[in-house]
């Protein structure tokens, strides 16, 4: 390639062609939406039980996502589910967690 060559590419979005990928920024990412909604139901499921203090999106160590929760002991983390919506719990205690 000459370093004079124009390398653009052309792009008028008013050619008529459709892309192979419709996109829309306000679009959720299915596997996204699908771990959001998981963690939104183990919130109404997990919130208010003794000893849980947060939860959060996170992967295994296989790399699937998952649902952390954040529990104060052991007691607390052996409460929990091993899923939610088809998602794994992984459970993390983190003792006492107060306001400063």
């Amino acid at each position: 390639m000459n370093p004079d060559e124009d390398a653009e590419i052309p792009y008028d979005p008013d050619d008529g062609e459709e892309s192979a990928i419709s996109y829309s920024p306000d679009d959720e990412p299915p596997a996204a939406a699908g771990i959001g909604s998981a963690l939104a139901h183990a919130e109404q499921q997990l919130g208010t039980q003794s000893g849980v203090h947060g939860m959060g999106m996170t992967k295994t160590p296989a790399g699937e996502d998952a649902i952390v929760v954040y529990v104060e002991d052991q007691q607390a983390l052996s409460q929990l589910p091993a899923t939610v919506d088809g998602y794994p719990i992984v459970g993390e205690v983190t003792g006492e967690i107060r306001p400063l």
